[in-house]
C-alpha cells in the first residue's frame, strides 16, 4: 500500500506505508507514484470554498489532476481499477426533483467545485478503464468544530449526510468487488441520516447549548437532499452509523474537548 499527497502534508502515523510526496497536476509524479498498483483511489481535490478563489486553478487541480490519473493508468495497465470519489453536489439544486435523488438524476453544478467534479466524471467515464464512481454526501465529522458562520442549505431544505468512518468503509470495500465496477452509486447516510436543515443543526446545537435562532441558514437552496442509496449499501454494505449514534460520538468528542 502506498499513499501520494503535497509535500506539506503530515505523513505522521502512516508507518508501514510507502509514502510518497507529490502533486496531482505532476504528469510523470502521478505516473511514477500509479506504476505496480492494482487500485487507484483517488481523492485529491481542491474543496469549497478555496476551489471558488480561483477557477483556472481548481479546474488544474480537479480535471487536469484526474486526466494525469486517468493517462497514467492508460499508458500502463488497463486493468488497474480507479475509484473515483465525487459528489452529489454535482446535482445541483433539486428541491423541485423527485426525492429520494438517484443517480439519473441530471447534473448542473451550482459552483465551480461540481462543474469540475462533472468534468472529472466524464473523462473517467468514457475512459477504458475499470471505474467506480462514489457520489458522496457531504460528511459529518465528530469532532469539536466551530460552527459555520452560515449553513450551506435552507431551514426546511431536505438533508442527507454520513458520518466520516462510513465513508471510508464504503471506499476500502470497493477495493477487490467486482460488482462495483464501472458503477456511479450515491454514497451517503441512509434513512436516519434525512431530515430537514433545521433538525440537522439542532442536533448539533443541542450538543454545544446554543439556541436554534442563533444559526443562519441559505436563502437560496443549496446542493442537499435524500439520495437513493439502495443500491450502494446493498454492495457495500456500509452504513454503520446511525445519526443518532453519531450525536453519541459528537457529544463524548465535545466534552473531551471541554474537559
Amino acid at each position: 500500500m502506498r499513499v501520494f499527497d503535497l509535500p506539506v502534508v503530515d505523513f505522521s502515523g502512516l508507518e508501514g506505508i510507502e509514502q510518497i510526496k507529490g502533486d496531482i497536476t505532476d504528469a510523470q509524479a502521478i505516473t511514477s507514484a500509479v506504476g505496480g498498483a492494482d487500485t487507484v483511489i483517488h481523492l485529491a481535490a481542491l474543496l469549497p470554498p478555496k476551489s471558488e478563489a480561483n477557477r483556472e486553478v481548481t479546474w488544474r487541480i480537479n480535471v487536469g489532476g484526474t486526466q494525469n490519473i486517468v493517462d497514467a493508468i492508460s499508458s500502463l495497465d488497463l486493468s488497474i481499477r480507479l475509484i473515483f470519489s465525487s459528489s452529489v453536489a454535482t446535482y445541483g439544486d433539486t428541491t423541485q426533483e423527485q426525492y429520494p435523488i438517484g443517480i439519473d438524476c441530471p447534473q448542473q453544478a451550482l459552483d465551480i467545485y461540481a462543474e469540475t467534479k462533472i468534468a472529472a466524471e466524464a473523462l473517467i467515464r468514457t475512459s477504458p478503464l475499470p471505474w467506480t464512481i462514489l457520489r458522496i454526501s457531504g460528511i459529518a465529522i465528530p469532532e469539536f468544530l466551530e460552527p459555520p458562520r452560515v449553513w450551506p442549505f435552507q431551514r426546511d431544505q431536505r438533508v442527507e449526510f454520513i458520518n466520516c468512518d462510513d465513508v471510508a468503509l464504503a471506499i476500502a470495500k470497493c477495493v477487490g468487488n467486482n460488482a462495483v465496477r464501472r458503477k456511479v452509486l450515491n454514497i451517503s447516510g441512509g434513512p436516519s441520516w434525512q431530515m430537514l436543515g433545521w433538525q440537522y443543526v439542532k442536533g448539533y446545537y443541542d450538543i454545544y447549548e446554543l439556541p436554534l435562532d442563533e444559526a443562519k441558514f441559505q436563502d437560496s437552496p443549496g446542493w442537499t437532499n435524500w439520495y437513493d442509496t439502495e443500491e450502494s449499501q446493498r454492495l457495500l454494505a456500509y452504513q454503520q452509523t446511525s445519526w443518532q449514534h453519531f450525536l453519541v460520538q459528537l457529544r463524548r468528542a465535545v466534552e473531551q474537548a471541554m474537559g
